[in-house]
């Protein structure tokens, strides 16, 4: 179902259905424009939310009902956004919210969807959250080889080094994350190294 009409049902319950949908559309006018703004997608996530939220709960005894649990249906709907956002080739933001809620079940999706997003944004801080995407979720080999398939750092922040060196921590390899600390060091500052040398240090 479409992501517009998810949210009408979500309304439906609510207050000001009317207004909310109004306001819905007008987010989703914007990300037609710019798949990415960050702003307009979290904005429809909280509008998603809160009017789950409003949902009358579902009768245990006959399972009728439309609520089943306010993050789980309004991800439904966000999740129908990030798709269709996805189709446009400029897209790397709703990739990154799609894997963030298929990793758990379906974590080659998630890879594959983060593979997309690092490719289309090569900006360091995009491929440090893709990395932990895959690490916060139990899948550190994953996002190390995402990781080293993209990093590069003499152009990509200290926070994309910075999350390669902990996520071969977590992977439990800790002779790789001091080697990725030595790249590292002629383009991060001292206070930085310092903090994560302690990290690989108090791994070994």
């Amino acid at each position: 179902m479409a992501f517009l009409d998810l949210m009408q049902q979500l309304f439906q319950h609510t207050r000001a259905p009317e207004a909310g949908t109004a306001t819905a559309q007008a987010l989703r006018d914007r990300l037609a424009e710019d798949p990415n703004d960050v702003e307009a997608f979290t904005q429809l996530v909280t509008l998603a939310r809160e009017a789950e939220g409003e949902l009358p709960p579902a009768d245990p005894l006959t399972a009728e009902g439309i609520g089943t649990g306010s993050i789980l249906s309004a991800d439904l709907a966000i999740y129908a956004l990030a798709e269709e956002l996805s189709s446009s080739p400029a897209s790397w933001y709703p990739q990154l919210h799609m894997a963030r809620l298929a990793v758990e079940s379906d974590p080659e999706r998630a890879l594959r969807l983060l593979t997309t997003a690092t490719d289309r944004n090569p900006d360091g801080h995009i491929l440090a959250r893709a990395m932990a995407i895959l690490r916060d979720a139990g899948h550190p080999d994953q996002a190390l080889s995402l990781g080293l398939a993209h990093w590069d750092p003499a152009t990509h922040s200290f926070e994309a080094g910075e999350a390669l060196v902990r996520t071969a921590l977590a992977a439990g390899r800790t002779n790789e994350a001091r080697a990725y600390l030595r790249e590292m060091e002629p383009y991060a500052g001292a206070a930085e190294l310092a903090e994560l040398r302690e990290a690989v240090s108090a791994a070994e």
